[in-house]
C-alpha cells in the first residue's frame, strides 16, 4: 500500500508548479511520509503535437481513469498542483483527499491569453466550459483545501464556488540557508552601477517581460548606468544594456548581486521568485499580479505599482535605485519576513496537522 500518494503535474513542466510539488513531497518526507508522485505527461512535453482536436477535457477524464487505480490503495490521496484539474483522478479514485492549490483555471488562462496566438486562444475559449466542472469538483469534494496566499485562496474559492473562510493557506518554502544575501557594504557600492534582475521565461505571456524591456528603456535614456539581466529562458532580441544569462543552474548567485528584482507579470498565484529574491536580500518591484502583492506588503520587503505602465515601473524603478536608505530597509525587513514565514520548517509546521486531517478521514 502506498503511503501518500499525490496527485500532481508533470514535473518537466517545471517552474512554480514544480517548485509547489517539490515543497510538498520534501515537507512530507521530513515528517516521516512516504509520498510516491502520480501525474499524466503533458502532451507537449511528451512530444506530442497540440491541436484543436485535441480537447483538453476529454485528455484530462481519460487520465483521470488511468491514474484512478493508483490512488485506490494509498493511505492518504493529496492533489499537488498549480490548478486543480490536474486533480480529476482523486475524486474518480472514490477516496477522501486534500488539495494543495495554486490559481484557478480561469486566471491562469486570462493571463497566459494576452500572448498566445489566435489558434491557441481559440482552444482555450473551447477547452474552458468543459474544464470548469471538472475543477470544480476537484475542489468542492476534497476533505481540505489549501491554498499558496491570499489571492491565490480567492481565486480557488471562486472556483469551486466555496467561501474563502474554508481555505487553509500552505506557504510556499525557499531554502533560507542556501539564499542568503551579499554583505551589506559591496551590495550597496553596487548601486552606483545599479543590475535590475528578471526571472522566469521569455516565452510565457503571464510573465510580461515586454512591459519590463519597455520600461528599462525608458530607464536607459534617464541613467545610462543602470543594466537589466534575464535570468532564465531568453527572449530571441535584447537592447543596449541587456545582460542575458540564460536557464542557470543555480539561481542564488545572479540574484542576490542584484539591485532590484522586478516582476512585471499579470498573474503570479504566489511568485516564488519573489520570496526567493527577498531571502537574498534583493527588494521588489512588482505588478499587483496577485499572490506577490499580500507578500511584498506584508513584509516591506519591495512595492507593488498600481498597474501596468511602463512609465510608472521605470519612474518607481530608477526612485528605488536612488535611495539606498530605503532599499536598506527592504533588504533588511524582506529577509526576516521569509526566514519566518516561508522556511521549510515553517511549511512542515502547518502541514502536519494538514495531512494528519486528510489521514483521519481515509
Amino acid at each position: 500500500m502506498t503511503d501518500l500518494a499525490v496527485l500532481g503535474q508533470d514535473p518537466r513542466f517545471g517552474g512554480g508548479a514544480l517548485a509547489q510539488m517539490e515543497a510538498f513531497l520534501a515537507g512530507a518526507r521530513e515528517l516521516g511520509r512516504r509520498p510516491e508522485l502520480v501525474y499524466a505527461p503533458h502532451p507537449t512535453l511528451a512530444g506530442d503535437r497540440v491541436t484543436l482536436d485535441r480537447v483538453e477535457a476529454l485528455r484530462q477524464r481519460r487520465w483521470a481513469s488511468r491514474l484512478a487505480p493508483r490512488l485506490e490503495h494509498a493511505q492518504s490521496v493529496w492533489v499537488v498542483t498549480t490548478m486543480a484539474t490536474h486533480g480529476l483522478a482523486a475524486p474518480r479514485s472514490r477516496r477522501r483527499y486534500g488539495c494543495w492549490l495554486g490559481t484557478s483555471l480561469d486566471d491562469e488562462w486570462a493571463a497566459r491569453a494576452r500572448g498566445l496566438d489566435p489558434l491557441r486562444r481559440l482552444a482555450q475559449r473551447l477547452n474552458a466550459p468543459a474544464l470548469r466542472p471538472l475543477e470544480r469538483r476537484v475542489i468542492r469534494e476534497a476533505v481540505c483545501v489549501y491554498a499558496t496566499s491570499p489571492s491565490s485562496r480567492a481565486a480557488v474559492a471562486r472556483a469551486g464556488g466555496i467561501p474563502e473562510g474554508g481555505i487553509g493557506i500552505l506557504p510556499l518554502p525557499v531554502d533560507v540557508e542556501q539564499l542568503r544575501p551579499e554583505p551589506d557594504e559591496p551590495w550597496l557600492e553596487r548601486l552606483q552601477a545599479p543590475v535590475i534582475a528578471f526571472v522566469g521565461r521569455a516565452d510565457d505571456p503571464r510573465k510580461n517581460l515586454p512591459l519590463l524591456i519597455e520600461a528599462f528603456d525608458l530607464i536607459r535614456a534617464r541613467a545610462p548606468e543602470v543594466r537589466l539581466r534575464l535570468i532564465g529562458r531568453p527572449p530571441a532580441r535584447v537592447s543596449a544594456g541587456v545582460e542575458v544569462l540564460g536557464e542557470v543552474g543555480s539561481l542564488w548567485e545572479p540574484l542576490r548581486s542584484a539591485s532590484l528584482l522586478v516582476l512585471p507579470s499579470w498573474q503570479e498565484g504566489f511568485g516564488i521568485v519573489v520570496a526567493e529574491a527577498l531571502a537574498c536580500g534583493v527588494p521588489v518591484l512588482s505588478t499587483p499580479c496577485g499572490g506577490p502583492e499580500e507578500l511584498l506588503r506584508a513584509s516591506g520587503g519591495g512595492r507593488v505599482l498600481s498597474g501596468f505602465d511602463p512609465e510608472e515601473l521605470a519612474a518607481s524603478a530608477l526612485e528605488l535605485l536612488r535611495d539606498a536608505a530605503s532599499l536598506a530597509t527592504m533588504r533588511r525587513s524582506g529577509r526576516d519576513y521569509v526566514v519566518r514565514e516561508h522556511s521549510p520548517e515553517r511549511l512542515r509546521e502547518l502541514l502536519r496537522p494538514a495531512l494528519e486531517e486528510v489521514d483521519g478521514h481515509a
